[in-house]
């Protein structure tokens, strides 16, 4: 399917966390995560229409205006409820 190259150990949990995505926020759960990326879970409010390559964001909370910092990213895989995330920078 897709070559997974990753960098670091991933940590697993099962947070809330916010996909950030052209301007909308969509609830996820945070499925594991590392200094690279992170896997999230997103049912039915997943956008339906990303490709690898796009840019998005994280929020590591389930509330926007509780966030301090968002993980701008770049979508690495993309599967029909779960997305792989490659972070490029955090935004305080």
């Amino acid at each position: 399917m897709y070559a997974i190259n990753r960098h670091g150990r991933r940590i697993a949990c099962s947070d809330k966390c916010l996909l950030v995505y052209k301007g909308k926020n969509y609830p996820c759960v945070l499925e594991n995560i590392s200094v690279s990326g992170a896997l999230l879970f997103c049912s039915d409010s997943f956008p339906k229409y990303m490709n690898p390559g796009e840019t998005c964001g994280m929020l590591l909370c389930s509330d926007p205006t509780l966030c301090p910092s968002e993980y701008k990213s770049i979508v690495a895989r993309y599967d029909v409820s779960k997305i792989a995330l490659r972070f490029i920078e955090v935004q305080f």
